[in-house]
């Protein structure tokens, strides 16, 4: 087997990556994909493709990649085997399936992984935070994500666990508010089964270029209903309605492959994710911050949903410049909460229908 290259995204602190590594076998060449979770997962989606043209391994790393707002870099043979060994025993660790083909990797989990520098590997594989209040985003998701290995390599102490969460939990919102003396306190929301509130307080340092934990204190976790949630996520959405072709789908999915794609009753969805993760770097962090727009597709409609007028007028012009043959734009609206994906989860399949009947 003769390793030809590796590549991933520097996406660690967001808690996930995208890996793929080209390896050849005899006269094949194997083209693999990892989705690499560090919140008490693993190895949490797994791909791969045998002697694959150049389009459909394209496609497939976009698939992986397109949507982790992260540079993708090279990382060498024994760094790509160890985070497959080191991610792979997480699995085990938590109980979690192995994904996919799991023989096509599992003695790599299976044998002894060669040393390396983990951490220089961790500062390769995570993106430079250039603010205190990028850090403690940062900081907060890594605790509501259980990522120990994460907080403890940004402290200046042993953290163990916090027990502020007790599953899988999100961090939905946080409004991170700067003291005095490197102190801030994250105020955030999170669901964990159900929906909380809570406050953490950071006392952090600045040395050699890097934010460390210096301490924590947190309070305990507050149940919130579900009304206040939707109510402090509520952002306004600018809702274009464009008519279409039927070849404009096929087309357009073609052309973005990296475009998450949910299919309904009655159409495709597709999220468009920001190309980098600078929400982060906001004292207050939103979740579906990353979201670009959104583009909703049926045999008649394109429905798309931005959420400021910068990129609404960027989408637009993006739409029109390229695909002026097959659609054509009808009508705009300004809503105070988004409405693409309940509109998309109830089986209309006219917008106009569905805010005359709903709205």
């Amino acid at each position: 087997m003769g390793f030809l290259f590796a590549k991933i995204t520097n996406s660690r602190l967001m808690g996930t990556m995208g890996l793929r590594t080209a390896l050849k076998i005899d006269n094949d060449r194997l083209d693999q994909y990892f989705l690499l979770d560090a919140e008490k997962v693993g190895i949490a989606d797994y791909v791969s493709i045998k002697n694959g043209n150049e389009r459909s391994l394209y496609e497939e790393e976009e698939r992986l990649m397109g949507g982790l707002g992260s540079d993708r870099i090279s990382i060498n043979e024994k760094e790509a085997m160890y985070l497959i060994n080191h991610f792979g025993n997480k699995n085990l660790e938590y109980n979690k399936e192995l994904p996919g083909c799991k023989e096509e990797y599992i003695d790599i989990i299976k044998n002894e992984a060669d040393n390396v520098d983990y951490e220089s590997l961790f500062l390769k594989i995570s993106k430079k935070i250039e603010t205190p209040i990028e850090f403690i985003n940062y900081m907060t998701m890594r605790i509501i994500g259980s990522d120990y290995e994460a907080l403890n390599f940004f402290s200046n102490y042993y953290i163990d666990d916090m027990n502020i969460t007790d599953n899988e939990a999100v961090l939905l919102k946080n409004k991170v508010v700067p003291m005095k003396n490197n102190r801030y306190i994250s105020e955030f929301i999170f669901e964990d089964d159900i929906y909380y509130k809570s406050k953490i307080g950071f006392n952090i340092s600045h040395l050699n270029g890097y934010y460390k934990i210096d301490s924590i204190i947190y309070t305990d976790k507050e149940k919130v209903d579900f009304n206040i949630v939707s109510n402090e996520l509520r952002k306004k959405e600018y809702i274009s309605i464009y008519n279409v072709e039927n070849i404009f789908c096929e087309k357009f999915i073609y052309d973005n492959p990296g475009f998450m794609k949910s299919e309904f009753e009655c159409g495709i969805l597709l999220t468009e994710f920001k190309s980098n993760n600078k929400h982060v770097n906001k004292d207050i962090y939103y979740i579906s911050g990353d979201i670009n727009a959104m583009y909703y597709i049926n045999d008649t409609q394109l429905v798309v949903a931005t959420y400021d007028y910068y990129t609404e007028a960027k989408v637009e012009k993006i739409l029109i410049e390229e695909y002026s043959e097959y659609i054509g734009l009808n009508s705009k609206y300004e809503f105070e909460n988004s409405l693409i994906y309940e509109f998309a989860q109830i089986g209309y399949d006219d917008f106009y229908d569905f805010i005359e009947d709903d709205i």
